[in-house]
């Protein structure tokens, strides 16, 4: 184990072959060390899109034309981290394909967000119970007519093409925030929390294979992300500005 882990630290993931992202996050961190973690995290952000992910995109993208699905780029204005919270060997996470290890936005995440918004900014012909609400979410007892299809990374589209770029977030008064007993002070000590964000455009796809006149209601369904995606944002932090897209 220990040679394995001296041979990772001389390892250059850019020239690793269709490296996989998620893996070396959960799996090959060669020191737990919290100050050397900006460095790892700096070194999976510069791992390249895999061509094998490249391929398959370009698959999916013909699947979805074919099926007679809508089709729409969402480009990251700065910054968004879907899965922040989520279990990870870190004290971070991020919403990674399982399969290819580049980062996207799944379809529940979407509905979850388009509902919201037409509940909190809607009229009333949009909130809960109502018809057209219905038509598009569901209720406990059906679901809704449109699909929301998970949104894939557009290769090549990240910053300086790189789908995941690294940050940090400082915690100024951790002892505060661990024991509110102790009061917060200028000479506490910063703790740096390096993490992964996303960055690039984002393919957003609605079906409605079943719903007579889909092409309108599709089209109010990706309204309503718009707003949804630029105004609340999606994922992590959101209040901080991260997460807002633009719906082209």
């Amino acid at each position: 184990m220990s040679t394995r882990r001296a041979n990772l630290s001389s390892i250059k993931l850019t020239e690793v072959p269709d490296a996989h992202a998620e893996l070396w996050l959960d799996r090959y961190m060669d020191d737990q060390d919290s100050k050397k973690r900006g460095g790892f995290i700096a070194d999976v952000s510069a791992i390249p899109t895999p061509e094998i992910y490249v391929a398959f995109y370009n698959r999916w993208t013909q699947k979805l034309h074919d099926m007679g699905a809508k089709i729409y780029p969402a480009h990251v204005k700065t910054r968004m981290i879907v899965g922040l919270g989520d279990e990870s060997v870190l004290e971070t996470s991020i919403t990674l394909h399982k399969t290819y290890g580049v980062p996207y936005i799944p379809g529940s995440a979407l509905k979850g967000l388009a509902a919201s918004y037409a509940r909190q900014r809607l009229a009333e012909d949009w909130q809960k119970g109502s018809d057209a609400y219905q038509v598009i979410f569901g209720n406990t007892d059906e679901a809704g007519y449109i699909s929301f299809f998970d949104a894939l990374y557009i290769p090549g589209t990240g910053f300086k093409k790189q789908a995941l770029y690294p940050d940090v977030m400082t915690v100024h008064h951790r002892h505060y925030y661990q024991n509110p007993a102790i009061p917060p002070a200028d000479w506490d000590d910063p703790n740096p929390v390096p993490f992964l964000t996303a960055t690039g455009s984002y393919l957003i796809a609605l079906a409605a294979p079943e719903l007579q006149e889909q092409e309108a209601w599709i089209e109010k369904t990706f309204t309503i992300l718009r707003y949804a995606l630029a105004e609340m944002g999606i994922g992590a932090k959101t209040s901080s500005g991260y997460g807002r897209l633009e719906l082209e």
